[in-house]
């Protein structure tokens, strides 16, 4: 009975080492500091971004900075599809250089076209965010030709002035020459 009591003992230590090792691998909860905390928590994470991009399109300059750092090592440390794309919102928000919505259409690029075992409605939301950063930089790109050329357009209006000045005789009005 003594090694049946010992044989119990060990069985119930080496259950209660791997409830404890299991329990080290399951991650922390994410700090979910966008949400309100008196509202309902969301019920994916795809609904937890959406809750994020709201709040980060409140940010200006420096906290807007300050939150993309901070999303960005959270990426690092936790590389999960979920970091991906709450960093790429960070980088896309209004008020974002050019180069940073560059740089989040090229971190979620790779998200949107695999399939491989990877949560479809981040993958939704992904292709989503995608649409509208490769719209955003048509726009950008067609507002920048277009300037351009309003330029161009300018500088040859200002030259044609330029030429039609030195072809009127000095002192003579225009229409009144005998």
């Amino acid at each position: 009975m003594n090694a049946a009591r010992r044989f119990l003992l060990f069985l119930c230590s080496l259950f209660l080492l791997g409830a404890l090792g299991g329990c080290a691998l399951l991650k922390p909860p994410r700090q979910a500091y966008w949400l309100d905390p008196q509202g309902p928590r969301p019920s994916s994470d795809a609904v937890s971004l959406l809750h994020y991009s709201l709040y980060v399109r409140n940010l200006g300059g420096k906290q807007l900075a300050e939150e993309a750092e901070r999303v960005r090592h959270a990426h690092v440390a936790e590389n999960t599809d979920f970091r991906l794309l709450q960093y790429a919102m960070a980088l896309s928000a209004p008020g974002a250089s050019a180069a940073d919505q560059r740089r989040a259409l090229q971190l979620i690029e790779p998200l949107t076209r695999s399939e491989d075992g990877r949560d479809s409605e981040l993958r939704a939301l992904a292709s989503l965010m995608r649409a509208q950063l490769a719209e955003h930089r048509r726009m950008e790109d067609s507002s920048h030709s277009q300037q351009r050329r309003a330029e161009e357009l300018e500088n040859k209006l200002e030259a044609l002035k330029d030429i039609e000045k030195s072809l009127l005789p000095r002192g003579k009005a225009p229409g009144r020459a005998k």
